[in-house]
């Protein structure tokens, strides 16, 4: 599995988007509560919905996985280097109607002009919520419904 061992941030995004995309890479495999703001009140991710992408954006910020989430998201696959694939269901149950959700125009956006987004995955619900910060991820591929995200780090 081919991993990019550092990637450069697109510096066309908005500076609250760089940001926000270096604290997953600084926290990459911390496990906490549900990760605060940062510094000028941009939101990491949303409870709403497992792709958070931000009004202010055309690119997804994030994708959440929760335990007892509706969709069929896997496990990530781990290699002996530490590179992970992990495959992240779209919003919607038809890939058929992928394009309908502006969360997954979002990660298609993002897949198309590779900008990284996070990845949080819940991995406890009692007696306190606590989420895995994956890190930073590419969107590599989309296909049958799920999009193939690659760990990277910066």
């Amino acid at each position: 599995m081919s991993n990019p061992s550092h990637f450069v941030l697109p510096m066309h995004l908005p500076t609250n988007h760089l940001i926000a995309l270096q604290w997953f890479d600084k926290n990459r495999n911390q496990i906490q509560g549900w990760p605060d703001p940062i510094q000028d009140k941009t939101l990491l991710a949303t409870k709403a919905k497992g792709i958070y992408k931000p009004q202010w954006s055309n690119y997804a910020l994030s994708v959440r996985q929760s335990i007892d989430g509706p969709y069929d998201d896997k496990e990530p696959i781990t290699d002996e280097g530490g590179n992970w694939l992990y495959k992240y269901y779209q919003e919607g149950k038809s890939p058929l109607e992928r394009d309908r959700y502006f969360t997954n125009r979002g990660l298609m956006r993002c897949l198309n002009d590779r900008v990284p987004i996070g990845v949080i995955r819940q991995v406890d619900m009692r007696p306190r919520a606590l989420y895995r910060i994956c890190g930073l991820a590419l969107v590599s591929e989309w296909k049958d419904g799920y999009f193939y995200l690659r760990g990277i780090s910066l």
